[in-house]
């Protein structure tokens, strides 16, 4: 197939394309920068320039594509619930590119969706609308295509790990070391599952080669595992 690929330059997206292409697939990456178009072709990777702010420019990466893989996200915690808003819009323009066709689109979201109470598991069987997490935005938009037909599936991430990076686990270490505390509420019993980056590209990687329409995969390797632990 020939994949398009948002956020193909990031921690994840920089591990999928090299997954992908190694199984035959060719790979479109998406890219904002002179930088990262020069490290999607020496990935072996043609080159989409496009920004998440202008949705044009990433409805523009399906013209010539079998399927789409949605990795890209505006990381400034800062501006979260807005930048999950504009995750949505970003899904609804892809959406929109795919709409009469069987292309699968597989979007990306967190496995905080998938709780069905406080204290519960998160499952994949689970879409959890009252979910406080604003990146619920994601699913919503998501569902709203699948209703006019788009093949959209979902893959819920976990914290993403190698040996350089540790999701958001990598701060916690860095404020531990600033302020000389390792710290955790109340009895440090809040859960946090993982996966490894290995593990997380391969899955994404299947899931977009099933391209099961309305499906959702929880990308977890290690579940469970409490603030107090880590």
């Amino acid at each position: 197939m020939r994949i398009f690929v948002t956020g193909a330059t990031g921690f994840i997206g920089s591990a999928l394309v090299p997954e992908l292409i190694e199984a035959g697939h060719q790979v479109i990456g998406m890219t904002r920068s002179d930088a990262g178009a020069q490290a999607l072709r020496a990935a072996g990777a043609d080159v989409h320039r496009g920004t998440l702010e202008d949705v044009d420019s990433v409805r523009g990466g399906v013209t010539n594509a079998d399927a789409v893989i949605h990795l890209a996200f505006d990381h400034d915690f800062s501006r979260f619930a807005a930048n999950c808003e504009k995750d949505a819009r970003v899904i609804e323009a892809l959406g929109s590119a795919l709409a009469g066709s069987d292309r699968p689109l597989l979007v990306t979201s967190g496995t905080g969706a998938g709780s069905r109470d406080d204290g519960q598991p998160a499952t994949e069987d689970v879409f959890n609308t009252a979910h406080p997490n604003p990146r619920l935005a994601t699913e919503l938009a998501s569902n709203v295509l699948l209703e006019v037909g788009v093949n959209v599936s979902v893959m819920r991430l976990p914290q993403v790990h190698n040996p350089f990076r540790q999701g958001l686990i990598t701060p916690l270490i860095q404020i531990a070391r600033e302020k000389g505390v390792c710290a955790y509420v109340d009895e440090g019993r809040n859960r946090w599952p993982a996966g490894h980056l290995s593990d997380v590209v391969k899955l994404y990687r299947l899931a977009i080669e099933r391209a099961e329409r309305g499906a959702r995969y929880h990308a977890v390797g290690e579940e469970g595992v409490s603030a107090r632990e880590i």
